[in-house]
């Protein structure tokens, strides 16, 4: 695991246009770059999301009797007219915001008065130049502005205008649904991400930018305001302007798709959470905006990866038994058992064929693996230890304790089939709890098994971040341990040649 770590900055985003240069760099310090880790294997090909040409048909009429006596509404209704003929696609569900706005009987212009782009078409392109600062790509916001070199009142000059007026609105409308949830669909990476992406509702979206003098209310309510999230920006602002140059890239890369995947999780952590971050091998449980509790982990082995997704803790079972998944029983337990068929009676486990108990010596392994069941009862030898902290979810995954304390020594700790082991697992289960060490003893000391639930349930962020701010601000950095940031990054190298096609 190579660490490094950086600036120390946090800015609020709420209503900032710019970093301020000078302050961050006042304050940061020169990252060690991590160790670029080489793929073994290809990144897998991202799905390009749905595009269709958008087919704008405005009610508007430049011949009608309003706009015989109001030349601005004449030219406003020339542009709408003209938006119609437009050869420009968009993402599907921010062409169908756009096409009903524009549909509406009362539809305005919002970027232009007919003649030339209006204050708030400055404001939006000004802050679609600053995608860069927000981690994004400024390129898939460009909007053309060729209308300028046309004679004013030409036809020309009002196609211009309607090219200027509908690309501004897609993407004002993709800059604010990406910042809001990011760019890609983690989803569609692999099967080692489970997030329900968030809602954006589009067409309610561009209402506002219609009706809303000021763009910085819309823009501030879509921005991230994690300060995890201002702390990453910053570390971007100060990397991009330390003359490391190349030596920076691997940094860069890391920051950015921290950016992208915290935008996949809440806009603001609860005040109470736990937090576990793979390429750090760590478990942390925050309770009122503070990290009050810290801990080593053990995550999935490269072939049983841990999966990116959150849940909620709802129950902690202490002294559990272990059924043993059928992974596990055709892969280690069928090579051993034909070794030595007593192996599993040995061992302590409790063998079923199809409900009825029997020594595994007297099992017919060749029968289908879905009839028996292998479960190891609770004891000091127990796989998952003496507790299991549960926060249901599709992958089976939890946390828990582990007799091979050992592996925690290790400085990569990818050994397990993709739960997560817990260092001091008691502490944790206390603090999940609201409860002491003592009485989570207490239980333990019983020998019963035994499940307690939480007095409220506690989200839980399975994450996996290689870069990724401390409590005091400071980037650590951390090796891409799955390989997922170099799906990710070519996710994003997919999404943007895919809007360039326009």
């Amino acid at each position: 695991m190579k660490k490094g770590s950086s600036s120390r900055v946090i800015l609020p985003l709420v209503g900032a246009l710019a970093f301020s240069a000078s302050a961050i760099a006042a304050q940061a310090q020169p990252p060690q770059t991590p160790a670029v880790a080489t793929a073994a294997t290809a990144p897998k090909t991202y799905p390009a999301p749905a595009r269709r040409p958008a087919h704008i048909v405005s009610k508007a009429d430049p011949s009608g009797f309003a706009a015989l006596f109001d030349p601005v509404a004449a030219n406003q209704a020339k542009v709408l007219h003209e938006m119609g003929s437009l050869p420009l696609t968009m993402n599907s569900d921010i062409a169908d915001a756009v096409e009903a706005y524009y549909a509406q009987p009362k539809a305005t212009l919002i970027w232009t008065d007919g003649k030339g782009p209006n204050a708030k078409a400055v404001q939006a392109i000004k802050l679609l130049k600053q995608a860069e600062d927000w981690g994004l790509n400024a390129g898939d916001y460009a909007v053309g502005t060729e209308y300028e070199s046309m004679p004013q009142g030409s036809a020309e000059r009002v196609r211009g205008l309607a090219l200027f007026e509908a690309s501004l609105s897609n993407k004002m409308l993709m800059f604010l649904q990406d910042n809001f949830r990011g760019r890609i669909d983690p989803n569609q990476l692999s099967n080692y991400y489970d997030f329900k992406r968030k809602p954006v509702d589009l067409k309610a979206t561009i209402g506002q930018l219609a009706s809303l003098p000021d763009l910085m209310p819309i823009f501030d309510r879509f921005m991230p305001s994690n300060p995890k999230f201002a702390q990453l920006a910053a570390e971007l602002h100060w990397l991009r302007n330390s003359g490391n140059g190349a030596g920076a890239a691997a940094s860069i890369d890391k920051v950015i798709v921290a950016m992208e995947e915290l935008r996949w999780l809440p806009k603001e952590f609860p005040q109470r959470y736990v937090f576990i971050n793979q390429p750090a091998y760590m478990a942390y449980y925050h309770e009122n905006g503070d990290m009050t509790l810290s801990m080593k982990a053990v995550i999935g082995q490269q072939d049983h990866q841990t999966n990116f997704f959150d849940a909620s803790i709802k129950t902690v079972e202490f002294n559990p038994d272990w059924g043993v998944p059928q992974s596990i029983i055709r892969n280690e337990m069928l090579p051993k058992l034909k070794r030595d068929p007593a192996y599993l009676d040995k061992e302590g486990y409790k063998v079923s064929v199809k409900g009825k108990e029997m020594p595994s010596a007297k099992v017919d392994w060749t029968q289908p693996l879905e009839n028996i069941s292998v479960i190891q009862p609770p004891g000091p030898d127990n796989a998952l230890g003496q507790l299991k902290i549960l926060f249901p979810n599709p992958h089976a995954i939890y946390m828990h304790d582990t007799p091979a304390r050992g592996k925690f020594a290790a400085q990569d700790r990818m050994f397990s089939h993709g739960c997560v082991r817990l260092e001091n697992p008691r502490a944790m289960a206390a603090a999940v709890l609201k409860t002491s060490v003592d009485f989570v003893g207490e239980q333990i000391a019983g020998g019963e098994k035994k499940d307690m639930d939480v007095p409220e349930q506690v989200p839980v962020f399975v994450s996996y971040f290689t870069a990724w701010p401390t409590a005091d601000g400071t980037i650590q950095y951390y090796d891409d341990i799955y390989k997922r940031d170099l799906e990710t990054l070519n996710a994003m190298s997919v999404t943007s040649s895919s809007r360039a096609q326009s």
